[in-house]
């Protein structure tokens, strides 16, 4: 039996992870998968050591203050490797982690696959000659990253974006947008909703103003973080979903986005937005300094213009973002242009299938696994 070790960091990578296990199982059913990820992983058929998703942290001045317990975590999950000695390690996104991984096992000669590529065309270009020693074959989801990682002389196959493959289902059966449910997305992570939340929670008053019929929609990745966001928002007419992030985006008109894989999620539905972003002062220069594109977005940084509107740090206020939300509620030239944008963008993406063909290509490191791909 082959036993493929998982790890992933983020909810977008429980997501993609839990996707990709279903696939492998499809093409081997005995086939035995662990590792850190989350629930829906474990979901899908893997032992979950820990759920590093679930406790997911962002910048750099809060992941100092879990630095110990992170390295706890790296350095036990580097033994339990050792130890099991699996037949591949299957590395999803999650960069900071991640790449020290790879660097910690890579004498063991496990293959080594990164599913979803960290973001080295965004900033620590530095990583490309690190990941060109340690991985045995990168799957990309965006077309532009074949060439990048190719050129370094990695094995690279891109293998088209995962969300397409979730986000169909949905759409097939997305009923036409209610004029007054307005989806509010602080984020998955406890900071996040911390210091986004309130932003949003102003937009929202304003709002009622405006439109005193209008109700909101909040997905949550748990009860803990529903809780959490309740802090905020609990004074608002919101409906705060457990894991309903596509039934929130399946039912909203327009939305407002924290940064991150949402954004393209909230784009790939066809729902007009604004991306509110506010981190740790220290950790947005640190992040200034060091990244190297226009947009935070990744709608706007594959678009490679503004489709979206950004407000980050001192612009994500109400008083500047209200205006524009109105705008996208309303049938105007601003939002049928946005939404011509996320078809454009959506047809660049190409089709479904992502999680089946990143599934043929790590059992292809193993050739005499048969497959049906």
């Amino acid at each position: 039996m082959k036993h493929l070790f998982f790890i992933a960091g983020e909810a977008s990578g429980d997501m993609h992870g839990a996707n990709l296990i279903q696939a492998l199982r499809e093409a081997e059913p005995e086939i035995r998968c662990s590792g850190l990820g989350g629930q829906r992983m474990a979901g899908a058929g893997m032992e979950l050591l820990y759920d590093l998703a679930g406790d997911a942290i962002m910048g750099f001045v809060e992941v100092l203050r879990k630095g110990r317990f992170l390295r706890r975590l790296f350095l036990d999950t580097v033994a339990k490797v050792h130890e099991e000695r699996p037949d591949c390690v299957i590395l999803i996104d999650y960069p900071g982690f991640n790449i020290r991984f790879a660097e910690a096992i890579h004498a063991l000669g496990i293959p080594i696959v990164y599913y979803i590529s960290p973001q080295v065309w965004a900033w620590k270009r530095g990583r490309l000659d690190r990941l060109a020693r340690l991985v045995t074959r990168m799957l990309v989801i965006f077309p532009f990253e074949e060439a990048l990682y190719r050129d370094k002389g990695v094995d690279c196959v891109y293998v088209g974006h995962p969300l397409l493959d979730e986000i169909d289902k949905y759409c097939a059966m997305k009923a036409p947008a209610e004029a007054m449910q307005v989806a509010l997305l602080p984020g998955s992570r406890a900071q996040e909703i911390q210091r986004i939340a309130p932003i949003l929670a102003e937009v929202a008053r304003d709002l009622l103003v405006l439109h005193p019929g209008a109700r909101f929609l909040s997905p949550c990745i748990s009860e803990v973080r529903a809780e959490q966001a309740r802090e905020f928002l609990g004074t608002l007419p919101v409906e705060f979903l457990v894991g309903g992030m596509y039934d929130v985006l399946s039912r909203a008109r327009c939305a407002l986005v924290a940064s991150g894989t949402a954004t393209l999620e909230t784009a790939l539905f066809g729902v007009p937005m604004c991306i509110v972003y506010r981190v740790n002062p220290i950790s947005y220069w640190l992040a200034r300094a060091l990244v190297h594109i226009r947009f935070i977005g990744i709608v706007n940084i594959l678009a490679e213009r503004e489709i979206v509107p950004e407000f980050i740090q001192g612009r994500a206020t109400a008083n500047k973002i209200t205006p524009v939300l109105q705008a996208l509620i309303e049938e105007t030239e601003t939002r049928h242009h946005m939404l011509a944008d996320f078809q454009e963008l959506k047809r660049r993406l190409g089709g479904p299938g992502a999680s089946r063909r990143a599934a043929g290509e790590i059992l292809r490191i193993f050739p005499r696994t048969p497959m049906d791909f």
